[in-house]
């Protein structure tokens, strides 16, 4: 089957944060966008600020937020080929079968992993990396990247008014998330938690719950390290200071990336965050009152995309860095 996709802008914007300055979260010129990118790339008052805010680009306005191993379970419908396969146990399988190689074992034995317990996530980052499907999407803490990626194959001639004339950043700002972004590991008391976790869950297809969370390298500075409640809430464990993805591919440190997982088999990211129920009461999750409030889209002409490329380029960003 085909993905779905947003047939125009109205539907589209029914999912995300309205952006007062730019009627229907759009960019038509130069001049708009050199304001609106002065906006966001301000200097930050302390090191930890640009942890803030999350940068996605995508090449097409018209594509949802589907991760890989989504696009891998919509389009081949392997619900209805493998007897009614359970989306999480789709991803469990494909993690069991990485685990039976032993470089998997011999590399995460060497930090310190645990291969019983906590390999299911580092494996998931390597499998990302080199391109089997996964529920972890790249973003990152870096507006330029995200420009590059989403104009690095747009051709300068396919700009329209309709929406597959323009691309598109997605930014989330965590401070503006009442609680319900969180790091995957104030999920399981600072260490890597198992894909069992979350398939206790309710992520049927369908289902009106709201839940992500993000795995990154660049949170971990032992002076800003949060607290976090453990699985059982009355416990607090400081969170460890160990990386999850660079050590496996050093491109996520000049891309300045990270995931973000979303477990659902058919809602795309934005769906997530669009939903105004509760999620059900669960002590892995602890609250059940969080909440994943609509992020920002902003939707920029594809006739920009060259002028984009050379202003990146002059801070370095190119396919080469």
């Amino acid at each position: 089957m085909l993905l779905p996709s947003y047939k125009d802008f109205a539907e589209k914007n029914a999912f995300f944060k309205p952006s007062q300055p730019y009627p229907d979260n759009k960019i038509k010129d130069i001049a708009t966008f050199d304001r609106w990118y002065k906006d966001f790339s301000k200097p930050y008052t302390h090191a930890t600020e640009k942890y803030n805010f999350f940068f996605r680009g995508m090449e097409d306005a018209r594509y949802q937020l589907f991760n890989s191993a989504q696009r891998e379970w919509l389009t081949n419908s392997v619900a209805e080929w493998d007897n009614g396969s359970n989306y999480l146990s789709f991803i469990k399988n494909l993690i069991q079968e990485a685990k039976e190689l032993k470089i998997f074992e011999k590399v995460l034995e060497y930090h310190q992993i645990d291969y019983v317990k906590e390999a299911d996530f580092p494996i998931l980052s390597i499998l990302q990396h080199y391109g089997a499907p996964t529920p972890l999407m790249d973003w990152s803490y870096n507006l330029d990247v995200a420009l590059y990626f989403a104009t690095e194959k747009v051709s300068t001639h396919a700009a329209s008014e309709n929406i597959d004339g323009y691309f598109s950043i997605y930014v989330i700002k965590k401070s503006s998330q009442p609680g319900g972004l969180r790091n995957i590991f104030d999920y399981s008391g600072g260490k890597f938690p198992s894909l069992e976790v979350f398939k206790k869950e309710k992520f049927a297809p369908g289902a009106s719950s709201n839940f992500v969370c993000y795995i990154s390298d660049f949170e971990m500075n032992p002076q800003q390290a949060p607290t976090m409640h453990s699985i059982i809430p009355s416990q607090q464990t400081p969170r460890k200071q160990r990386p999850v993805t660079t050590y496996y591919n050093q491109n996520i440190i000049p891309q300045e990336g990270f995931f973000i997982f979303n477990p659902y088999p058919d809602k795309p990211l934005e769906a997530c965050f669009s939903e105004t129920s509760r999620m059900m009461a669960s002590e892995s999750y602890g609250s059940s009152k969080k909440k994943l409030a609509p992020f920002l889209c902003y939707n920029i002409r594809k006739d920009l995309a060259e002028y984009i490329r050379r202003k990146i380029k002059f801070k370095g960003i190119d396919n080469g860095y």
